[in-house]
């Protein structure tokens, strides 16, 4: 569950960058991929470091396959939150723009939560956890122009962090005290730098 997490946001990431990179339809999330081959495989490394994920399991991210479509438009609907409703005019550029900015966004921080979950239950110490987490946003931050890690780490804040950290039956102690700790360690990786 929490690698079809984790490989749809970054699926998310790829196809919004891609719509970003092109500036119009139709566009190919499969050539960005391979135009950002280096970065995707960081990202991919990353994810196995933080989340011990075996090689069956990361290979769940090809046969999903969202960074591999030629004409991925069709998806930018789904992976910018439905901002713009179905049937959208994506060929209009200021629904285009909206729809990409609309997804960076979302994507970015979709994919810091699932990888944060993932995260806290991987093998890395919370330090190690941390800096790697402020990498991988920055990388994903990197293939999606407009976002910046500090504010993705911002909206993540607040948008994810109230519910799971207040004191109940839905969020057992332990896992809050992870998570707290975490969110901390990865702000100070974020802006020790800058």
């Amino acid at each position: 569950m929490l690698a079809r997490e984790v490989f749809a946001a970054l699926g998310g990431v790829m196809v919004v960058g891609a719509a970003a990179a092109r500036g119009r339809v139709p566009f190919s999330a499969g050539a960005f991929s391979a135009a950002r081959r280096g970065e995707l495989d960081r990202l991919l490394a990353i994810v196995q470091e933080l989340t011990g994920f075996g090689p069956e399991t990361m290979a769940l991210f090809d046969e999903l396959g969202w960074h591999l479509a030629d004409d991925a438009a069709p998806w930018l609907v789904m992976w910018s939150a439905a901002y713009h409703p179905l049937p959208t005019d994506a060929e209009n550029p200021a629904a285009f723009r909206r729809m990409v900015g609309m997804g960076a966004d979302h994507q970015a921080v979709r994919f810091l939560h699932a990888l944060v979950s993932a995260a806290l239950n991987g093998p890395q110490p919370m330090d190690r956890t941390a800096r790697l987490l402020a990498e991988a946003l920055r990388v994903a931050c990197g293939l999606l122009p407009g976002t910046e890690p500090d504010l993705v780490f911002r909206i993540w804040r607040v948008a994810h962090l109230p519910t799971r950290l207040r004191p109940g039956p839905a969020s057992p102690a332990e896992y809050g005290t992870r998570l707290r700790a975490c969110a901390h360690a990865l702000e100070a990786a974020l802006f020790q730098d800058g």
